[in-house]
């Protein structure tokens, strides 16, 4: 007697097996299973057999950490490794604010800015409030005024919850709340509702160095994305007692939608040393930094990926994938990441490592973000190692594409046919090997996406452009150094290195540009306004190697840059289609800066 291929999954395959199964026994060999009831039967049961093969696959896909598809699976399962999936992150920004209380009949002393301040600001048509999260507090100087320098403010709205602590019941704390910001999140315990004396318990990030009288409280995702706090037990950390009154506060937050932020307005009140706040003075406010770092919460697969790093870099930062697990987790809103050792630099730096971090919604990361970043590596770093963070070398890959399209066969038009490639060259960025370190740009993945938009779309004319950013050092006489890690073209007619206009000290009435000779030499030059020629100012600024794809730039003395934030741009031609971008350099692909020009196929 024959059996059953237990292994066959599709229903068709099952169905197959059951009917050989019967076959094989003799009260069925001239059977017609196709055209009988006994097939409707056969239906049933291959289809009852495939539904229960089904569901024992996904059951068994959902024990495993990189196979399992559903949230609540996932985050439990890093849960055994000791990961704790990052929460939302509410964008910060930095303000300075000056008060002016000369108008007033009675001058405090000393004035304090309350935790939960509110600022607003408007993104796109929609107002945000940010919130500063602890209190500030300023003099006021003898002319009257009261200043608070770098105030920082956080996205969101503040959340109060509280419990009554019952030591005769499975008591669970969960958060009625979604998107909460887990670092602002702070607990007080009080003996009863009455009593005025708070302790705060502070959050533990493992096991160590605690026992039965430490203040400290754990802390996990739960179901549908909310989290629960979970106290001590009275040998890891300390135990509420019954009717223990348990204040928590926390700042909900709309994540990454309020990065970018850059104008704010005032809306909080001042306060005095006694909490008097019946005071009306002239308010200047100055953003210090614009609002960056807000990011959703972590998704599945960054769990997946994250959760077993993490594990092994066992909260020490020895390797250079420890480093980078533990500041995807310091700091979530990060884009791209890659560390290295300072011997590995050019020159070395010994005892270093070179930690490069491309944030999600900036070019770079601010000042202050690294500091905060550094502080906190300190906790897991070895003594004898210097974190240091640099900022990204990013090469922008720009195109300039003719598009060729048959007008009867779509009935889009130029505009709109522009608009679906920009999306298909969108969607392919997103998920190719571009926007990382390390990264490369492939032409005819490129070129091939432009042709398959559309049906009407019959060819493209492609060309490409690297551009390569920087900050000059205004009124300082200065040396640069621009890397473009990919061979430049040489040999032509024209200049294949070239720069927006700017403003030198040595010049000081006239834009001026940067070009190379195809000699290997940069030289600084001004426009004509009548005859639009170019008037050499300076025949060798600098050099260029372009084998190595680096320009040097000697002395210049820049006073002014191309745009508002002073950056100037410098744009090369390289000499292959195939792009590359090696360790600390991120590559980029710049669609808002390429130019895509829809012609109709013209039929000879």
């Amino acid at each position: 007697m024959s059996y059953i291929q237990v292994a066959n999954l599709d229903f068709n395959d099952i169905k197959q097996s059951l009917k050989e199964y019967l076959r094989s026994n003799s009260d069925f060999t001239d059977y017609d299973f196709e055209g009988s009831t006994l097939s409707t039967l056969l239906d049933v049961l291959a289809y009852n057999t495939y539904y229960t093969a089904f569901n024992a696959n996904m059951v068994v896909n959902e024990a495993f950490l990189q196979s399992a598809t559903l949230r609540d699976n996932v985050v439990s399962l890093a849960k055994q490794i000791g990961y704790l999936p990052k929460s939302a992150v509410a964008p910060t920004a930095l303000v300075s604010l000056s008060a002016d209380f000369s108008s007033e009949q009675a001058i405090p002393e000393t004035v304090k800015l309350p935790r939960g301040s509110q600022f607003l600001t408007t993104i796109n048509g929609t107002t945000y409030s940010f919130i500063t999260a602890k209190d500030y507090v300023a003099s006021v100087d003898s002319n009257d005024n009261a200043t608070f320098t770098e105030i920082q403010i956080k996205e969101g709205n503040y959340v109060l919850e509280t419990f009554t602590y019952n030591a005769a019941i499975a008591q669970r704390f969960i958060l009625r709340n979604a998107n909460i910001d887990t670092s602002t999140l702070k607990i007080t315990i009080r003996d009863t509702v009455g009593d005025t004396n708070a302790v705060e318990y502070r959050l533990a990030d493992d096991i160590i160095g605690y026992d039965g009288t430490s203040n400290v409280f754990f802390l996990q995702e739960g179901e549908d994305e909310r989290y629960e706090i979970i106290f001590g037990d009275g040998i890891l950390g300390r135990k509420p007692q019954t009717n223990n009154y348990i204040e928590v506060s926390y700042i909900t937050t709309n994540g990454a939608d309020a990065n970018s932020a850059k104008v704010f307005s005032y809306g909080a009140v001042l306060e005095d040393a006694v909490g008097n706040s019946n005071y009306s003075p002239i308010v200047t406010l100055t953003t210090v930094q614009a609002s960056s770092g807000g990011e959703e919460l972590e998704a599945i697969d960054s769990i997946k990926r994250n959760a077993p790093r993490f594990f092994n870099a066992q909260n020490r930062a020895v390797t250079a994938d420890d480093y980078e697990s533990i500041i995807r987790r310091i700091y979530p809103a990060v884009a791209d990441i890659v560390c290295f050792g300072g011997e590995d630099a050019s020159p070395p730096e010994y005892g270093k490592v070179k930690i490069v971090v491309k944030p999600s919604f900036a070019v770079a990361l601010s000042q202050y973000t690294k500091n905060l970043i550094t502080t906190e590596l300190k906790k897991y770093s070895v003594v004898s190692v210097t974190p240091e963070i640099v900022d990204p070398s990013i090469i922008y890959v720009e195109l300039d594409s003719r598009v060729y399209f048959n007008q009867s066969q779509t009935t889009l038009n130029e505009s709109q046919l522009k608009a679906e490639v920009v999306n298909s060259l969108t969607s392919y960025r997103s998920t190719s090997d571009l926007e990382k370190f390390n990264g490369r740009f492939k032409y005819s993945r490129v070129v091939g996406i432009i042709d398959a938009t559309d049906n009407s779309i019959t060819s493209n004319e492609t060309s490409i452009k690297l551009r390569k950013d920087f900050n000059p050092v205004l009124n300082t006489i200065t040396q640069y150094e621009i890397c473009y890690q990919n061979v430049i073209k040489s040999g032509c007619e024209e200049s294949s290195v070239y720069s927006t206009g700017f403003i030198v000290a040595d010049y000081p009435g006239d834009v001026v540009y940067l070009a190379d000779d195809q000699k290997g030499n940069m030289y600084l030059y001004k426009i004509d306004p009548t005859t639009k020629d170019r008037f050499i100012l300076n025949a060798q600024i600098g050099t260029v190697d372009y084998l190595k794809g680096e320009v040097m730039l000697n002395r210049l003395n820049i006073v002014k840059g191309t745009y508002s934030d002073e950056r100037i741009e410098l744009r090369a031609l390289p000499k292959n289609k195939d792009i590359y971008a090696l360790r600390e350099a991120y590559l980029s692909l710049d669609l808002t800066s390429s130019v895509f020009l829809i012609t109709k196929e013209s039929l000879i």
